[in-house]
């Protein structure tokens, strides 16, 4: 008894005979014709008896013959049957794979604690291969386990690589996998776009015998812009090729190298990374001349703290730590400069510190300076008002003040409606000159009720020539300094310090400036995502995985599928081919993978 499948119809032939119809009676059409050439080639049968055997018109079988022939002629091989298709190449390591799988289970490691060591090898294995093997070795289902000890069992201790530059030979033709920190390379663009390899170079940022300045910044940036708190927690990111990668490194260097490295750093190396940053920035037009300044107190929890008292809003209270000086364009949300080595003695004249460093580092365009009444003294005023600098601040709120505002004439008062969205957009100003208390010198002040507050605001300005509504509005977009430094506790852990050491501080805080600033570039490059904070633009588009293959001139880039993925592809289309000079000029290609 014999069983053939044509076109999913069983036959059950018995006897030769049957067999033979087969042949002689086809049902498939590509079998028919077939059949039919073959009788008129090789049987030498004329067209008349092949059309009667086949049950067809004579027309038809000349035709078939003729474009059989045709096909001949042209050197085509007609497809009368199907070539089977290689099947899967055998792994070479199977059986290396296969002990490793079985060792990870004799320690009670569960498939998703198996496939995670494995990824970290780099070898690409699915769950079901693992499950696949755990099967047929043997091993029943590991029992339901608590969360200490899934976490306890899970631990795998792996001897991360040490941290080299990139032998670009010895990785030609490699693929990496990388499941949270490739989104980060997309960054590479703007950075080359923006001259960062330049700013180090100008910086004088020290190096290492096997870790170049370059490489070493990189690899601060890179973990900046990925978020980690410490780096102490260098077991979450000391395998991660993406960010080795983004550094011009196998991996990145692990926590001692990473710590030490800051006491090598000076004021003057941050100022003049500061300087050119902002100079690239200017070039960009993302800077409009109106500034933002604030006070931040940077908390220091340690024992013995050789740092002052400062004032924290945040606490309610006055505490050790370092205070810095933060400066942020009003209109697109970057900063532009940080100083955290900012002491009691010299905090009233910080301000003219930044006028100094803007003067000599970019144009003369500072437009106008918008800060609170604690930031400088009123001499300070003087001063800025006879170098031409318009500023906008608060003045310090007495009892008597407050009270004379009461016997000004209502006529005196005006409604100023503000174009920016507010609770309270209509609010009553008087506008006057006053002179402050013990200066000879003319200041331009601004009394705003009905803003939504028990005590009248006052304002002092050397802005004759503004009208009052653009004062008003103006001085209200200073709470986005505020928002930035939220953003850069919440997200670039600001407040995390594991040193007194002001010097420490300050370079981890120009390296948070210039993270936070990439976030902004890149947010006001992703069409309709222009005010999302750094966290939000993070989890969207850059905290994402994929794989990555060095070739001999380019980098191949495939991220994960994601959801907001489209928009940031179609920004780094925008920017047209990069080639990243760290990298050895390779061009990075960038593209997505069907899965997520």
């Amino acid at each position: 008894m014999f069983y053939i499948d044509i076109e999913f119809r069983l036959y059950i032939l018995i006897g030769m005979d049957d067999l033979a119809s087969f042949f002689l009676e086809p049902a498939r059409s590509l079998h028919r014709r077939y059949e039919i050439l073959r009788a008129l080639c090789v049987d030498n049968l004329t067209a008349r008896q092949v059309s009667d055997r086949f049950r067809c018109s004579v027309f038809t079988v000349n035709a078939m013959k003729r474009d059989f022939a045709k096909q001949i002629r042209q050197g085509v091989m007609p497809e009368f049957f199907l070539s089977p298709s290689p099947g899967r190449k055998p792994r070479e390591d199977k059986d290396q794979l296969r002990d490793i799988i079985v060792s990870m289970r004799k320690q009670n490691h569960s498939i998703l604690d198996i496939k995670e060591a494995l990824d970290a090898r780099g070898y690409q294995l699915s769950h079901d291969s693992i499950h696949r093997v755990v099967t047929e070795e043997g091993f029943s289902r590991l029992p339901r386990r608590t969360f200490l000890e899934r976490k306890n069992s899970s631990v795998v201790k792996l001897d991360a690589p040490r941290s080299k530059a990139i032998d670009w030979e010895e990785e030609l033709g490699k693929t990496y996998h990388c499941e949270r920190s490739l989104g980060l390379l997309a960054f590479l663009p703007l950075l080359t776009r923006l001259k960062v390899h330049k700013w180090i170079s100008q910086a004088g940022y020290p190096g290492t015998k096997e870790l170049s300045s370059l490489q070493s910044i990189m690899s601060f940036l890179a973990l900046k812009l990925s978020g980690y708190e410490r780096f102490s927690h260098d077991d979450h990111w000391a395998m991660d090729r993406a960010l080795g990668l983004f550094a011009g490194l196998n991996v990145l260097p692990k926590e001692s190298t990473l710590s030490s490295y800051s006491y090598r750093v000076d004021r003057q190396m941050n100022r003049t990374f500061l300087k050119a940053m902002l100079k690239s920035f200017m070039e960009e037009d993302l800077f409009c001349g109106m500034m933002n300044l604030d006070f931040t107190a940077i908390p220091h929890w340690g024992d013995e703290s050789v740092l002052e008292n400062n004032w924290s809003g945040k606490r309610g209270r006055a505490i050790k730590s370092v205070l810095a000086l933060l400066w942020q364009d009003a209109q697109s949300g970057i900063f532009s400069y940080a100083d955290a080595q900012v002491r009691h003695r010299n905090q009233s004249d910080a301000v003219l510190e930044f006028v100094d460093f803007w003067k000599k580092g970019a144009r003369d365009d500072l437009k106008c300076l918008i800060f609170d009444s604690k930031l400088t003294t009123y001499e300070n005023l003087v001063r800025l008002d006879k170098d031409g600098i318009k500023f906008i601040t608060l003045r310090r709120r007495g009892k008597n003040i407050v009270k004379d505002t009461e016997s000004y004439p209502s006529e005196t008062w005006q409604t100023v409606s503000l174009e920016l969205p507010r609770k309270h957009p209509k609010p009553k100003v008087h506008d006057s000159t006053v002179y402050l208390t013990k200066l000879k010198h003319p200041f331009r002040q601004l009394i705003i009720t009905d803003n939504g507050r028990e005590r009248p605001a006052f304002l002092i300005t050397n802005a004759w020539d503004w009208p009052v509504s653009r004062l008003v509005e103006q001085y209200g977009s200073r709470w986005l300094v505020e928002k930035g430094i939220s953003e850069q506790v919440d997200f670039f852990h600001l407040n995390s310090l594991s040193s007194s050491i002001v010097v420490k501080v300050d370079f981890d805080l120009t390296l948070t400036l210039a993270a936070h600033n990439l976030y902004r570039a890149m947010g006001i490059m992703l069409a309709g995502f222009e005010w999302e904070t750094s966290k939000s633009l993070n989890t969207k588009f850059f905290s994402n995985g994929g794989s990555f293959e060095v070739k001999d001139k380019e980098i191949q880039i495939k991220f994960k599928k994601k959801r907001h993925l489209p928009t940031l592809m179609a920004t780094l289309k925008e920017m047209g081919d990069v080639r990243i000079p760290w990298l050895e000029n390779r061009l990075l290609r960038f593209s997505h993978l069907t899965v997520t």
